[in-house]
């Protein structure tokens, strides 16, 4: 059971003015600050300020209740809840002058808590990478010039602080290639974004913006749990309306010089370093199982005629067994120069990678290497829905 901080009348009176400017012994762990943070772990102590580590209260995704900040299990519905989300909190007596302090502080019986971000080991901020991207689909040239709509769906979202030196940047790109059909896929696909986007924006993309701890561990639970939850929502749908349908889905999550990636189905992502063009994620289709077990040949994936069957996808039970990557723990590294490359099979199954390496190697302006790219796919025959979604890495700022 958590303790609760004193209030002002139980604090102790005070006499002469080193007296006055003492701090209170610090908070045990345990104890519930302002209502909302448990006490984690004392940093440091002094006479005149305490810092603690501390993790927020959790809402849990499935039943809503919050629990506290280091329950591990919802104490309601016992659904299993992400590591906790910690950050740093100075607490000291406020200056004579209260204007002084930060916006991130907060005045409360007398004392000052500034919150602070908390990179978990101590280690110095890391300098932040800054980004820019670009994004398009198209309907492909068969598909386009018979008027079918487009199944594909695509999202990019950059979220970064510009009035700082070394603001935190984030940046969620997907790409969804719908199966069942024109409208059943091109519903599935738009509702599978839509889904995941605000279960991220709910548990993680808020407490990045609140400047909370975002250790890898955390991030991939969050991602994991963001799509099956989707999946969970877009098998609810069929059924609502009696569909069959699906989606392939390929994500990369940027979180400043860090990078997650998930996918389901035959979505791709690849990643770009020192010229070399190399594919992250691994395909759940039928094709690429024959091709790891020696089946066939690489190259019998743009022909075979039953490279199209999908083993994996959203809106079905396997949707809940996405690949995360790197595949055991933690994130890419990023590094200036690297680029990242989502893209449907409308791409890559038209434009050979080399070519691909080629574009992101000769075009440094991440929509134009789109353009290019989608142009190259409908230039091959244009067979499927294309999308594409190039992320560059070019300039690095220090905090």
């Amino acid at each position: 059971m958590s303790q609760t901080i004193p209030s002002s009348s139980e604090q102790p009176a005070s006499g002469d003015s080193s007296e006055t400017n003492a701090l209170r012994a610090p908070l045990t762990p345990g104890t519930l600050l302002l209502d909302r943070y448990t006490v984690v772990e004392i940093l440091a102590s002094d006479a005149l300020s305490n810092t603690y580590r501390v993790a927020a209260m959790q809402r849990c995704v499935l039943c809503h209740v919050e629990n506290d900040g280091t329950a591990q299990v919802c104490g309601f519905c016992g659904n299993t809840l992400p590591p906790p989300l910690t950050r740093r909190v100075l607490e000291m007596r406020p200056p004579a002058n209260v204007t002084q302090l930060s916006p991130s502080t907060i005045l409360f019986n007398g004392l000052s808590y500034t919150f602070l971000p908390d990179n978990g080991d101590g280690r110095a901020a890391s300098p932040t990478l800054q980004f820019s991207y670009g994004a398009q689909t198209d309907a492909g040239l068969q598909r386009g010039a018979a008027g079918e709509s487009n199944q594909d769906a695509i999202a990019a979202f950059q979220l970064n602080a510009q009035n700082a030196a070394g603001a935190p940047t984030l940046g969620l790109f997907m790409i969804a290639d719908g199966i069942g059909g024109a409208q059943a896929g091109h519903k599935a696909s738009q509702l599978a974004l839509k889904f995941i986007f605000n279960e991220l924006n709910a548990n993680l993309i808020l407490p990045f913006w609140n400047q909370q701890s975002l250790p890898d561990e955390t991030v991939r639970a969050l991602v994991h749990q963001a799509v099956t939850q989707a999946n969970a929502q877009l098998i609810e749908w069929e059924n609502e309306n009696a569909l069959q349908s699906g989606t392939t889905l390929t994500l990369a999550l940027v979180i400043n010089e860090r990078a997650y990636v998930a996918n389901l189905g035959d979505s791709r992502t690849y990643r770009v370093r020192d010229g070399m063009l190399e594919q992250i994620t691994r395909d759940h289709s039928y094709i690429a199982n024959l091709v790891a077990n020696g089946v066939v040949n690489s190259t019998d994936v743009f022909t075979h005629p039953q490279r199209n069957i999908i083993l994996k996808s959203l809106g079905d039970p396997t949707g809940n067994e996405l690949d995360l990557f790197p595949e055991n723990e933690g994130a890419y590294e990023l590094q200036r120069g690297d680029r990242l490359l989502l893209c449907s099979d409308g791409l890559w199954e038209m434009v050979r990678d080399f070519e691909i390496n080629a574009v992101l190697a000769q075009e440094s302006n991440p929509r134009a290497a789109c353009a290019q790219l989608v142009q190259l796919a409908n230039a091959a025959g244009g067979l499927d829905n294309i999308s594409v979604i190039v992320v560059a890495f070019d300039s690095l700022q220090t905090a």
